[in-house]
C-alpha cells in the first residue's frame, strides 16, 4: 500500500468514528428534548387548568357585580318615574 492510501484509509476511519459518536450524541439529545417537551406540555395543560379554575369565580363576581349595577339603575329609574308622576298630579 501506498502511504496516501494508508493516511486515507486512517482519515476515514477517524472520520466514520467521530460520525457515529456524533450520531449517538445527536440522538440522546433529541430524546431528551423529547422528553422535556412532554414534560412543557403537561405543565402548560395544568397551567390552563390553573387559570380556568381561577377564571370562573372572578367571571361570576364580574356578572353579579355587573346585574347589581343593572338594578341600581333600573331602581333609578323607577325612582325617577314615580316623582315625575307625583309632580304631574299635584
Amino acid at each position: 500500500m501506498d502511504t496516501t492510501q494508508i493516511v486515507l484509509l486512517a482519515v476515514i476511519i477517524v472520520l466514520t468514528i467521530f460520525l457515529v459518536v456524533l450520531g449517538f450524541q445527536v440522538f440522546f439529545v433529541l430524546r431528551d428534548l423529547r422528553f422535556t417537551l412532554k414534560r412543557m406540555n403537561r405543565l402548560f395543560n395544568d397551567a390552563n387548568e390553573l387559570v380556568t379554575e381561577v377564571k370562573k369565580p372572578i367571571e361570576k363576581a364580574g356578572n353579579f357585580f355587573t346585574a347589581l349595577t343593572a338594578g341600581a339603575g333600573l331602581v333609578q329609574l323607577l325612582k325617577k318615574g314615580k316623582k315625575n308622576e307625583r309632580s304631574t298630579q299635584k
